[in-house]
């Protein structure tokens, strides 16, 4: 239960952290949300293996908020037209934090959220650093603005980030395939 708070309180307060550029916590959402997707439908496809009980489910559910945030994402980019605010982006770290606990891939989901954890890593050690040596590590927390800070223009640091988001799914991908052959899956 303890584990189950954790996950899901952290994801929550990282999505929530990464929500501070248009379009940024919306486009790296819908990555992690399609490979959740692949996951629990992968899972659905082999149940002796994995035995996830509702995996197709599961997978709907992930497409459907994959879709949302992608439809989302068409009004929230640079410059947005539409916000998320705290409630939006708190759900989308729910929904993450649920999927991975319910898919069984709860030590997956900080490569697949890597982003998220990139940047509530940043405001964590910005806290610790502020309170403990009276120095700041960056310009500004969380770790967008302080690209921002230096100058990088907004639609640079998004796209940017994107990458970032997208090379976490991909290792996540390929470390839950991985661990498919390695553990005999395919025989």
């Amino acid at each position: 239960m303890i584990w189950v708070l954790l996950m899901i309180t952290g994801t929550s307060n990282a999505a929530n952290f990464t929500d501070g550029l248009d379009g940024l916590l919306s486009g790296s959402s819908a990555l992690v949300f399609g490979a959740f997707t692949i996951i629990s439908f992968w899972q659905f496809r082999h149940p002796d293996f994995y035995g996830v009980a509702g995996a197709l489910d599961l997978a709907i559910l992930a497409a459907a908020l994959t879709t949302a945030t992608l439809g989302f994402l068409w009004w929230n980019t640079a410059p947005a037209r539409i916000f998320m605010g705290d409630t939006g982006s708190q759900a989308l770290g729910g929904a993450m934090a649920a999927l991975a606990l319910l898919t069984n891939t709860d030590l997956l989901l900080p490569i697949l959220a890597g982003l998220l954890v990139l940047e509530g890593a940043s405001v964590v050690v910005q806290i610790f650093a502020f309170h403990a040596f009276k120095r700041r590590v960056f310009k500004m927390a969380p770790l967008h603005h302080h690209f921002e800070v230096l100058g990088w223009p907004e639609p640079t640091v998004i796209v940017r980030f994107w990458i970032l988001a997208g090379l976490g799914v991909a290792l996540g991908l390929g470390i839950f395939y991985g661990d498919f052959i390695m553990s005999g899956g395919v025989g």
